[in-house]
């Protein structure tokens, strides 16, 4: 059967009402949720580790879709909104790109965005993220490993787009 490990920052799905864990119950084998901050490396390397074992040896695929928004005009940002913006999703990337560089997998998929592409206007710290993603993306590629960048739009009532937008 089919396993699949989710982690986040507290260890439970942040969005519990869209009834993610029910619907992972009637599809797979097993799951689990475990806390992992990816942007620290050594969580990130105990998350695989634990992954490998609960997955019987294999892992196939990585989804990572960390990020936080943040809203402010390119004169409003400074070094530390840059850095809280993009640790949780540009450091994130780089830890499990370093940690699982020697995995063979089937799927290594960044959540990006298409404001890296196209820009969002109040948006600069979190463009700056999505478009390290993107270029991670092309990094593994250039060498030789399994990688996608899905640059999606604000999907409204998920993730981030649970929340809501304002403003």
């Amino acid at each position: 059967g089919s396993s699949v490990v989710l982690a986040s920052r507290s260890g439970r799905v942040a969005r519990g009402g869209q009834g993610l864990e029910s619907q992972l119950s009637s599809v797979l084998y097993a799951a689990k949720l475990l806390s992992c901050d990816s942007a620290d490396g050594d969580e990130v390397r105990a998350l695989l580790e634990s992954s490998i074992d609960f997955a019987q040896g294999v892992v196939r695929g990585i989804l990572h879709t960390a990020g936080i928004p943040d809203k402010g005009l390119i004169t409003e940002i400074h070094r530390f909104r840059l850095e809280h913006v993009a640790q949780p999703k540009a450091g994130g990337a780089t830890c499990i790109h370093q940690h699982s560089s020697q995995l063979c997998l089937d799927a290594m998929v960044q959540w990006s965005s298409i404001g890296a592409a196209f820009g969002n206007a109040g948006q600069g710290t979190y463009t700056v993220a999505n478009s390290y993603l993107d270029s991670l993306t092309l990094c593994r590629r250039a060498q030789a490993m399994t990688a996608a960048s899905m640059q999606w739009p604000l999907i409204t009532g998920a993730g981030m787009g649970a929340a809501g937008v304002s403003e």
